[in-house]
């Protein structure tokens, strides 16, 4: 379901303005086609929460208590020691229902486009269903994807640097300063 939704966030407003792009070079005069209706009318309406954008305590909070869990070569199973994290970072949010975030799955650069972007994918849908496991409401969790090796937080080529990028990265939602909600903005 969250797969759907960070695919609709994308999605969406690209078939949006293509409908918009196409509507606009056809002659005014002309009436609509019953497929350019019946496509808009498919669009889901896709509820976002109002959030408040978070103060700087509260951003501050999140950050250092909210942190990146990280995986195994060419794995997406969540290993011993980043479940303690990922325990940490569900009791947090817990304790702060009205805090909403966004779990980003990354890769190292090793490996084609496609095959990164499906893996850190898996690897933000199995962070997502353990913090549900571990308690954490499905409501908080806005929408997880994966954004492959398009973000790395470390551009050297050696072990150190892949197990950096080889991650499931939260995102406090609401973030306007930061571009809230974009992989690119978030890291």
């Amino acid at each position: 379901m969250l797969r759907n939704l960070g695919c609709l966030l994308v999605f969406v407003p690209l078939l949006t303005i293509n409908l918009l792009a196409r509507n606009g070079a056809q002659d005014a005069t002309a009436p609509e086609s019953q497929d350019q209706a019946t496509a808009t009318e498919q669009i889901p309406n896709i509820p976002v929460p109002a959030v408040p954008v978070p103060t700087d305590t509260q951003r501050q909070d999140f950050h250092q208590s909210v942190q990146d869990i990280h995986f195994d070569f060419d794995r997406a199973d969540i290993r011993a020691d980043d479940r303690a994290t990922l325990q940490s970072n569900a009791q947090w949010l817990q304790s702060h229902p009205n805090t909403f975030i966004t779990i980003e799955g990354h890769a190292d650069e090793r490996g084609d486009i496609v095959y990164n972007l499906a893996l850190s994918d898996i690897r933000a849908q199995a962070t997502f269903d353990a913090l549900r496991q571990m308690g954490v409401p499905e409501k908080q969790i806005l929408f997880a994807t994966g954004w492959g090796k398009l973000y790395p937080v470390c551009a050297e080529s050696d072990e150190s640097c892949w197990a950096q990028n080889r991650r499931s990265h939260f995102t406090l939602w609401g973030e306007q300063g930061d571009g809230a909600a974009s992989g690119a903005a978030s890291h």
